[in-house]
Order: C-alpha cells, then sequence, then structure tokens
C-alpha cells in the first residue's frame, strides 16, 4: 500500500524592488516538511504537491497583492508542464543556473514563447555561458557568492534590451547603491530593513510627536485627554484624524469637526489601531512603503499567535511587530531608540527579542519570516502554537496588509 504523504507547508514571499525601490513583485518560496519533520526526499513529489498548494491553499494573486509572483520551480515540474496551470501575466518563472539540460531549456522556451517570463537563478557570471542563459529574461545574481568587479562585469556582459538583471541576497544599504551604479535593474534582500546609517541623528519635532504617541498608545488605559493634546500639536495627524472620521468607511450622519468628538466616535480600539497605523506612516516620510506593509504584517501576525498562545492583550502584540522597523524608519540602532523612547518596558523587551512570552511571538514572527525553520518549530512548541496553523495566520497578515495598503489607505492615511 502506497504511503501517503502528509505534509506541513509553509509559505514566505520576499519582495523584488526596482531602482526606487517600489515593489515589481514577489518571490514566493514554499518550504515543506513531513508531519513528523522529517526531510522530504521525493523532491518530484513535493514539488507537485507544492504546485497544488500555490493554486488551491496559497493563491499567487493573494499572496501577492495583484504583483508579480516570482515561482522557483524544481526541473520535473517544468519538464512535465504542471506550471502551465500559473496565470503568465502573474507569474515568473524561476530556474536554477545548474540545471540547464536540453530538455529543460526546449520546455523552458515553450513556456517563454506562451507569455511566461523566465528568471535564472544563482547566475555566476565566470561561468561556461549555458543555454538557458540565451532565453532568460532576468538574470539573478547572488551577491553572496559574487563580490567585486564580478559584479560589475555580470551587467556589462550580459544585460540587454530584453534580459535584465537581478542583484538578489543584498543585505546592506552599500550593496544595494553599488548595485544601482553597477546597472542592475531589481533587487532582492534584506538591504530595506537595515538603518542606512548608524551615526547619530537628530528627530524631528514632528517625529517626536509621533513617537510620543506610540508611547500614549502603548499604555493598558488609553487617556484621551493626553492624546488629545499630543495630537493638537500636529496638524497633519489632526487633518487626516477627521478625514478619516468624516470618511465613507465610518458613515457618521453629521460632520465631525473637533478632535475631541473624533476620539470619542472611534472609541479606544478603533482609535489605538488608527493612530498606531497613521503615526508609522507619517514616520515614513521618504522611505519606500514596503516598510509599512513589512511592519503591517509582522503586527498581525503577533496578533494572531499571541491570542493563540493566550496571551493578555496588553501590551499589545500588535504594536510589537509595527515598532519592529522604527531602526529602518529612523536609520538608529534599535537598542538606542528604545532608550529614548519611554515605552511599555514588556514592549521593549518584546523588540530585543528577550526570553519572555512577548519576546518568544516576535521572534517566532521573524524566524518565519527568514526562513529559519528549526527555530520557528521550537518556538511554536514554547508557546503552544500549531506549526502547520503558521502559514494561514501568515497567509491572513499578508492579505489584510496590502488590502488595508491598497485600498483603504488612501482614505485612512492619506
Amino acid at each position: 500500500m502506497a504511503k501517503v504523504m502528509v505534509m506541513k507547508l509553509f509559505v514566505v514571499r520576499q519582495p523584488i524592488f526596482n531602482r526606487w525601490k517600489r515593489v515589481v513583485g514577489y518571490e514566493l518560496i514554499f518550504h515543506a516538511v513531513e508531519a513528523d519533520d522529517k526531510p522530504l526526499v521525493d523532491r518530484e513529489q513535493a514539488g507537485k504537491w507544492l504546485i497544488d498548494a500555490q493554486l488551491h491553499l496559497f493563491k499567487t494573486i493573494r499572496l501577492t497583492g495583484g504583483k508579480l509572483a516570482f515561482v522557483p520551480l524544481p526541473r520535473p515540474l517544468i519538464l512535465q508542464d504542471l506550471v502551465s496551470t500559473l496565470p503568465p501575466s502573474q507569474t515568473v518563472l524561476e530556474v536554477d543556473s545548474e540545471e540547464s539540460t536540453d530538455d529543460l531549456v526546449s520546455a523552458c522556451f515553450r513556456l517563454k514563447v506562451t507569455g511566461y517570463p523566465i528568471a535564472v537563478k544563482g547566475f555566476l557570471p565566470w561561468s561556461p555561458v549555458r543555454p538557458l542563459v540565451a532565453i532568460a529574461n532576468i538574470l539573478k545574481v547572488d551577491f553572496s557568492k559574487v563580490t567585486g568587479s564580478e559584479r560589475a562585469r555580470a551587467v556589462a556582459v550580459y544585460a540587454t534590451p530584453t534580459r535584465k538583471m537581478l542583484a538578489e541576497k543584498v543585505e546592506t544599504a552599500e550593496e544595494f547603491a553599488e548595485a544601482e551604479r553597477f546597472g542592475y535593474d531589481y533587487f532582492q534582500g534584506n538591504f530595506l530593513y537595515q538603518p542606512e546609517t548608524l551615526s547619530a541623528k537628530v528627530l524631528t519635532s514632528h517625529q517626536f510627536t509621533y513617537l510620543r504617541v506610540m508611547q500614549l498608545l502603548s499604555e493598558p488605559n488609553m487617556d484621551f485627554d493626553r492624546v488629545e493634546q499630543v495630537i493638537k500639536t500636529d496638524p497633519s495627524l489632526s487633518f487626516k484624524l477627521l478625514r478619516y472620521v468624516n470618511s465613507a468607511a465610518i458613515g457618521v450622519r453629521h460632520r465631525v469637526s473637533s478632535l475631541r468628538q473624533a476620539l470619542v466616535l472611534l472609541g479606544e480600539r478603533l482609535l489605538r489601531r488608527w493612530l498606531l497605523i497613521a503615526v508609522t506612516t507619517l514616520l515614513l516620510e521618504n522611505k519606500p512603503h514596503e516598510l509599512l506593509v513589512t511592519a503591517l504584517v509582522r503586527g498581525h501576525m503577533c496578533e494572531q499567535i499571541a491570542a493563540v498562545a493566550k496571551l493578555p492583550p496588553d501590551p499589545d502584540p500588535f504594536l510589537v511587530g509595527l515598532l519592529s522597523v522604527l531602526d529602518a524608519l529612523l536609520d538608529q540602532p534599535m537598542n538606542e531608540i528604545l532608550e529614548e523612547l519611554p515605552l511599555n518596558q514588556e514592549l521593549k523587551d518584546a523588540l530585543m527579542q528577550y526570553p519572555m512570552p512577548l519576546g518568544w511571538v516576535y521572534s517566532l514572527v521573524l524566524a518565519y519570516e527568514r526562513m529559519d525553520w528549526q527555530t520557528v518549530s521550537k518556538l511554536a512548541n514554547l508557546l503552544g502554537v500549531p506549526e502547520n496553523e503558521l502559514a494561514i495566520y501568515y497567509e491572513r497578515s499578508v492579505r489584510w496588509a496590502d488590502h488595508l495598503f491598497s485600498r483603504e489607505a488612501p482614505v485612512l492615511l492619506r
């Protein structure tokens, strides 16, 4: 009797940026293990299961917010034409450069003719030119393996008007600047989430106001008088709040013209959530919007995990995720920011990933995001969270953040 394969599936998306740090697509990375945590040895069978999961459990358009989905595929799936069920207009097929056999090249060429862009992963500029490179729309150069002058040579030799160059595993702002200078078209890596400088930076009065709002929101019981006084010091925040309260999303019958009336009308829960998102958006200023999307995804996932783990609602787990990008927003190390910010101590400890329940929740979200599956399993067990549910929490968080940013944000945040 054939063994029935029962698997746990995890999915993570990694943003791909253009030169202006705008997201053009997401690489979807699927990871599967058997239910007893044994590694999968039948890669072809696992690959088929992953394709089915992409089509039915995690539809690509739901995971990418309508942007391009870069989907890494093993050789058997391409040869058996199992990828033709993915929509060509929304999908970029990623193929490993080491798998450049004649039958694979022919299959990729047929797929390209039918409308699928082809991206070649792990391209090494010093390797012999393979036929797969000739039909590629995108070459992905791994900056952790390709260094120095070879990074520039890859663009100089292989870039054409119809073949774009993508720098992946770009981990710092300096590496991004270098790749941009060399002429790369697209960029992937953790550079966006690192402070651009570690030198002392003077915060503006507006930034101090926004951080002060966050401090008030971190307190268990919201003091409406203090919140009103702080909001009054920032005309932009006051205007956005009144615009939101008077929008169709709230549906008030009579126009609201005072801050106090707006605060009371929204109530503590909705006001707390709106202010958290609005203040984080204002802190962004000239930063890429993907930082806010990441913060929202982390916050929503922290919230779901904390609820399942039966953690108390105060301090707010959502706030931990939202504040997790403060170092990249303010271009300062997180520990220095937390020294100056009068937040609840438990929130500070969680953001520093200290060994305590809320810290474990935040560490679990980061481990999932970074695909550290061993740590994911350890922390999920520690918190009593079903490991096989994490992919569902992640998908919910991604969809919620994308929906909020793309549809509600014009009313909520403008």
